[in-house]
């Protein structure tokens, strides 16, 4: 059963969202990123039939969620539908599907008159609307901004937050209202993740400008609550492996949800190997629940597509650090990247330190350790202990 906690928030007494929900962040599939409004139930299907068969599922990916376009163009006695001709079984049958295969599913609307992409949403039908996915059997809810009327944001999200906590039914809630209204400092008190930034596209620069914005909200991520910088973009075939490897290893760090958004039954080995790297996951999943933190060259220059400095982001986990050296610019290999420390606000010690795309391994002095070579794009992570 939720349990509902009063709390005070800007003048009136509100209902925290307490589903027990995104202790860690969630890890599974959307639909936009790659399939847009082109979905229907097969699609779905074999998504979730290519999380089991390629072995997503066994590293923790299990959310299939249904993004815009799979509702009717009307509303029928009140309620949204499925469109009938793209889900003719419904998306109750979906649900049982996924869940018959160990997975979840989820659904999504706007907190507006219409969804982005026009069809019916979900302002004023809060309630209903909530009702109707909880008996659908919904795991996950993306909650989007378009045609919202100009509401205050905090007010209509917190509306679908009371109506989903009405329903008794744990529904990971996202809200996506795209770095508005500052989110993050009232988004713990109404979602389990928030967007920070606008919609990322599938290229190295919308990646370095969504990172840059996300990176300085480290001190609202939590367990239940999580920074959102949008859903992945591996697997799409505009950036390179060595840039899909930064995006995912820095969405990582960054404590944000890891959403699929490719086609997962004609993805390329290379892509698939960087979505299941399992010791990248398990920084993300870790329960500590810290956000990676930017310490080394953080200045807006530093981001740059002129870069010559590795930017050294650390990230406090349960049982050591990880550290990660990113090389933002465009050309121009960066030898001997030293990390001190002091610097980084580790303490000083002998570490363990193993590089977890590479796999090697080297013991660090007291006072540091040494990255030997970045490519131009490139970021390398090592997971520190304590040797």
């Amino acid at each position: 059963m939720i349990r509902l906690t009063f709390l005070i928030l800007g003048f009136s007494a509100v209902i925290a969202l307490d589903n027990g929900l995104g202790r860690t962040p969630p890890l599974g599939f959307n639909t936009w990123n790659h399939f847009y409004c082109d979905i229907d139930e097969k699609i779905i299907k074999d998504s979730a039939d290519a999380i089991i068969k390629l072995g997503l599922k066994d590293v923790g990916y299990q959310y299939i969620n249904i993004d815009d376009c799979w509702m009717g163009k009307t509303r029928v006695n009140g309620k949204l539908e499925p469109d009938k001709i793209r889900f003719p079984n419904g998306i109750k049958h979906l649900a049982d599907y996924c869940h018959s295969r160990g997975l979840k599913i989820g659904i999504y609307s706007s907190a507006g008159t219409k969804t982005c992409q026009g069809l019916p949403a979900s302002l004023g039908y809060e309630d209903v609307d909530a009702a109707t996915w909880a008996s659908w059997d919904i795991d996950y809810l993306k909650y989007d901004n378009c045609y919202n009327e100009n509401k205050p944001d905090i007010e209509r999200y917190t509306k679908m937050r009371d109506a989903l906590n009405k329903t008794g039914r744990p529904i990971f809630y996202s809200i996506c209202n795209w770095g508005n209204a500052k989110v993050w400092e009232w988004g713990e008190k109404v979602g389990n993740s928030w967007r920070t930034t606008g919609d990322i596209t599938d290229s190295f620069q919308s990646v370095r400008v969504i990172y840059k914005k996300n990176v300085v909200l480290d001190a609202w991520a939590k367990p239940g609550g999580w920074n959102d910088p949008d859903m992945l973009e591996v697997g799409n075939g505009k950036m390179s492996t060595i840039e899909y490897t930064t995006h995912f290893t820095l969405w990582a760090m960054a404590k944000s949800p890891l959403l699929i958004g490719c086609d997962l039954t004609k993805i390329r080995d290379a892509d698939l190997k960087i979505l299941k790297n399992k010791d990248v996951i398990d920084l993300n999943q870790d329960k500590k629940g810290k956000q990676a933190v930017c310490k080394v060259n953080c200045k807006d220059s530093d981001f740059n597509s002129d870069a010559t400095v590795p930017q050294i982001t650390v990230m406090e986990l349960s049982d050591g650090y990880a550290v990660a050296f990113t090389h933002w610019g465009d050309r121009g290999n960066i030898y001997s990247s030293r990390a001190l420390f002091k610097e980084l606000g580790i303490p000083e010690a002998r570490y363990k330190a193993k590089e977890l795309w590479t796999n090697k391994e080297l013991y660090t002095d007291t006072m540091g350790f040494l990255h030997d070579i970045l490519l131009p794009h490139q970021t390398a992570v090592y997971r520190l202990t304590r040797a």
